[in-house]
């Protein structure tokens, strides 16, 4: 068999060779060995991951309002009251005034007022009768408006504030009273009157049922007055 002879060079390439392969085969085993080890380092938990439960609402239905019976409303008839009507009536009645007399029952009495939305003078006649006069012309659909005004004269002044005062201190006795303005030869008088109808009869038979005695020592006079004519159209 042939002999292969090296040269110095290849020897010692060769030689170079065998110890760096030998070398890398170390090299490699060691780190093969490196890796078993850290696997057995390696803690392994395998957790169980439960599926995630997506609840998907229910089909959404709009609340039903209640329905909402409207509250009827209550409609306040005002009653008769002849004591507040006489309290809230006119204070002064001017002899050029235009008027609207009616001698009505107390229901028709307090319709025509309210309905005529007019200052007015109201006088009890009988128990379950009323003179009503608006101060202004009205004319109502079931009762025919007279245009005369007759009253008692009490007291007849120049003063407008004397006169006024005597009134009132007559409407706190529970009079109807008012103050009526007339002018006569270029003076300016102011009479005290009480009742207001559209009839001299009517201001004739009141006359009889008042009481004097107290209506002069109100007004401060030494006799009774007189029914008479205020204004007459």
């Amino acid at each position: 068999m042939a002999r292969i002879t090296l040269s110095e060079g290849q020897s010692k390439f060769l030689f170079w060779l065998i110890v760096a392969l030998s070398m890398a085969v170390i090299v490699l085993a060691s780190y093969n060995m490196y890796l078993k080890w850290k696997l057995k380092q390696v803690k392994v938990e395998i957790v169980e991951i439960k599926p995630v439960e997506i609840k998907v609402p229910e089909a959404f239905t709009p609340a039903v309002p209640e329905e909402v019976t409207p509250a009827t409303p209550v409609v306040q008839t005002e009653e008769f009251d002849y004591e507040k009507l006489r309290r809230e009536m006119a204070t002064l009645v001017s002899e050029t005034q235009k008027i609207s007399a009616f001698v009505v029952s107390k229901e028709d009495a307090l319709r025509i007022i309210r309905k005529s939305n007019l200052p007015y003078l109201i006088t009890q006649v009988s128990e379950d009768t009323y003179s009503v006069v608006l101060l202004g012309d009205y004319t109502d659909t079931k009762e025919i408006a007279q245009r005369s005004l007759y009253g008692v004269y009490v007291i007849t002044t120049l003063s407008e504030k004397l006169s006024k005062e005597i009134s009132y201190d007559l409407r706190l006795s529970g009079f109807p009273s008012y103050v009526f303005e007339f002018t006569r030869d270029g003076k300016k008088y102011y009479s005290v009157v009480i009742g207001a109808f559209p009839t001299s009869k009517l201001a004739s038979d009141y006359f009889k049922t008042l009481n004097w005695d107290e209506i002069t020592k109100k007004a401060r006079t030494s006799s009774p007055g007189f029914a008479g004519r205020l204004i007459v159209r």
